[in-house]
């Protein structure tokens, strides 16, 4: 389940990235930052380089704010780098919920 989930990584974070592929997780699309973002693109999760708000947690993208129907909530993480061990686990508890939720979905 971890190669359906799509991630959009902005900013140099290349411990992250390895850190996801040695995971599993096989679509990542690099931005030089978030700005460059479509909203049409559907990510399951937004990495951003933020070192200076990188414990900040339950941060999210609202995709389709201002619609009554149809918004959708994507999961940021900000990170440092080189990401700091908690931060790498906290991501993997994250990504695991991402891919019980999409199994969830799926039935």
């Amino acid at each position: 389940m971890m190669k359906n989930i799509k991630v959009a990584v902005c900013g140099e974070l290349s411990v992250a990235c390895e850190y996801l592929l040695r995971y599993g997780v096989v679509q990542i699309d690099k931005y030089s930052d978030a700005t460059e973002i479509v909203e049409e693109t559907d990510y399951n999760l937004i990495l951003i380089y933020a070192p200076n708000a990188e414990g900040l947690l339950n941060t999210v993208y609202t995709k389709g704010a201002g619609r009554e129907e149809g918004a959708v909530s994507i999961p940021i993480r900000l990170l440092n780098e080189p990401c700091c061990h908690s931060a790498l686990l906290e991501l993997k508890f994250l990504i695991k919920q991402i891919a019980a939720e999409l199994k969830r979905n799926k039935i």
